[in-house]
C-alpha cells in the first residue's frame, strides 16, 4: 500500500495510521422530522415554550417518537434560530 492510500479490514478504513469508521448509508427515517416546521413555528410565537409542551402537542398531532428524538430537534430549532 502507497502513500494516501487506503485498505480496508473488517468494516474499518485504514490509512496513513489513522483508522476511520465508514461513512454510513442513510439509516430509518426520522419520525420527529416532519414535525419541525411546526415546533418551528410554536417557537417563532413562543420562544420560551417549554421542551415538555411541545412533546405535548406534538402527541397530540400523532407523534409516537420518543423525548429525546423530539427534545434534541428542539435543541437544534432553537439553536438555529438564536443563530439569525
Amino acid at each position: 500500500m502507497g502513500i494516501g492510500e487506503m485498505a480496508t479490514f473488517g468494516g474499518v478504513a485504514q490509512g496513513n495510521g489513522e483508522a476511520r469508521l465508514p461513512v454510513r448509508g442513510v439509516g430509518r427515517p426520522s419520525t420527529v422530522a416532519q414535525y419541525g416546521p411546526q415546533i418551528g413555528q410554536w417557537l417563532r410565537d413562543e420562544p420560551a415554550l417549554s421542551g415538555a409542551e411541545i412533546l405535548r402537542r406534538v402527541r397530540l398531532t400523532g407523534y409516537s417518537g420518543g423525548k429525546s428524538a423530539l427534545y434534541e430537534l428542539v435543541r437544534r430549532l432553537r439553536l438555529a434560530a438564536s443563530a439569525h
